[in-house]
């Protein structure tokens, strides 16, 4: 089973613009040539990639069919995505979720205007939300080990913005067609 995260933005930036920013931000990430959607129906994809993660990046949000419904009416989705490097490189165990943390504190900053949210661990638990300009990392995550940890991981070290802890989530979904109507 892979290991992803997922990172919604609502902003106007396109998806290469985006990885630009990944790819700029110095943390390991290399441009990958962007991938038209075709027949399966899939929507034109921009991609980066490191050793430890995949990152794909896409603004066609109609085929995901419900988002939650937390405040953030997101336009663009980046997936973050576990290539397992430590399997045969060891001592990159933590790889991945540095890529990813990192990644994430890189677009809230070059988009400071953008409400967001992080849901990771394949998206059964939220992370963090940024909503009207506060920035809120899950309470929930900062005990037993989980993400924001202190005394057991180096994350929340990476978290470069201002922040509060607070609860977030769970979420109800929500239709995406009921999300534009409410526009």
């Amino acid at each position: 089973m892979a290991l992803e995260h997922h990172f919604y933005m609502d902003t106007a930036a396109t998806p290469q613009e985006v990885r630009d920013v990944l790819v700029g931000a110095g943390i390991g990430f290399e441009a990958r040539p962007d991938m038209a959607g075709g027949e399966e129906g899939l929507p034109d994809l921009s991609l980066a990639t490191s050793p430890a993660t995949n990152v794909t990046i896409y603004n066609d949000l109609s085929s995901i069919g419900v988002l939650p419904d937390n405040g953030v009416l997101a336009t663009l989705y980046m997936g973050f995505r576990d290539r397992k490097l430590y399997l045969d490189k060891p001592g990159t165990e933590d790889d991945f979720e540095v890529q990813s943390t990192r990644g994430v504190m890189a677009l809230l900053r070059a988009f400071p205007d953008a409400d967001a949210y992080w849901v990771a661990y394949d998206a059964e638990r939220p992370v963090l939300l940024r909503h009207g300009g506060r920035l809120v990392l899950a309470e929930a995550q900062s005990k037993d080990g989980r993400h924001w940890d202190a005394e057991r991981q180096p994350y929340l070290a990476l978290v470069d913005l201002p922040y509060t802890m607070g609860p977030l989530g769970p979420w109800p979904d929500v239709p995406i067609k009921s999300r534009a109507a409410a526009e």
